[in-house]
């Protein structure tokens, strides 16, 4: 059969380089649709991960390395005066560090974009902060990782003396007293969408037991 000059173009696009420059976009399609869905079922996986804050400490007090004290009489007369001072004023900036640990129970790897976060008593929240970087929890598998938390010890601890508050936030005896404390951390984990990353629509919530591993979702 006879074709005009610009109709043999055309057949010979479609029949030649034409179908493969389709198949290479249906192939790009296909393979970003399978990457999305490995995705949200990767951040699905995370969300019923079960998580534990495994430790925390706090790490200074208005401006003083107390991460390597143990104890109230490990504190030299100066750094005293100085916290006693600051407690008077009701201020006492702190860094807290609190270990998380998450464990994947399923088959296949557990993994989020990033989340939002925020530490809260029973009555008040006392700091928001963001991890911007992927969480992934390889199958069987469990990791920990620490979200670093500034805040107001003296809006903490309202009630007290300058030794009853250091002797809290000191060493390792001061975990069953953030348990009294009615300390929670709520996270709120992203996903990517597409080229997208999306939040999660509620938090998870993290109470401090230090001995088990429990998750609690928030609705």
């Amino acid at each position: 059969m006879f074709f005009p000059d610009k109709y043999r173009l055309r057949v010979s696009f479609f029949s030649g380089s034409g179908v493969f420059v389709l198949l290479v976009i249906f192939g790009l399609i296909a393979f970003g649709s399978c990457s999305i869905f490995q995705q949200a079922k990767a951040y699905e996986r995370f969300i019923h991960c079960r998580f534990a804050v495994r430790d925390v400490k706090v790490l200074s007090v208005a401006g003083i390395d107390v991460s390597q004290k143990e104890n109230y009489s490990d504190l030299d007369f100066g750094q005293i005066v100085s916290l006693g001072m600051q407690m008077m004023q009701g201020n006492l900036p702190s860094v807290m560090e609190i270990t998380v640990e998450g464990y994947n129970s399923t088959p296949e790897k557990a993994a989020v974009s990033g989340m939002d976060w925020l530490l809260q008593t029973k009555t008040d929240t006392l700091a928001v902060g963001t991890i911007n970087r992927e969480i992934s929890i390889l199958p069987g598998k469990s990791i920990r990782f620490p979200v670093k938390v500034n805040f107001n010890l003296a809006r903490l601890l309202k009630s007290g003396s300058l030794e009853q508050i250091l002797k809290v936030v000191l060493g390792d005896a001061g975990k069953k007293e953030y348990e009294k404390l009615g300390l929670v951390f709520k996270f709120r984990p992203w996903y990517q969408s597409g080229k997208k990353v999306k939040k999660s629509p509620v938090y998870f919530t993290i109470y401090p037991k230090f001995e088990q591993l429990h998750f609690f979702p928030e609705h």
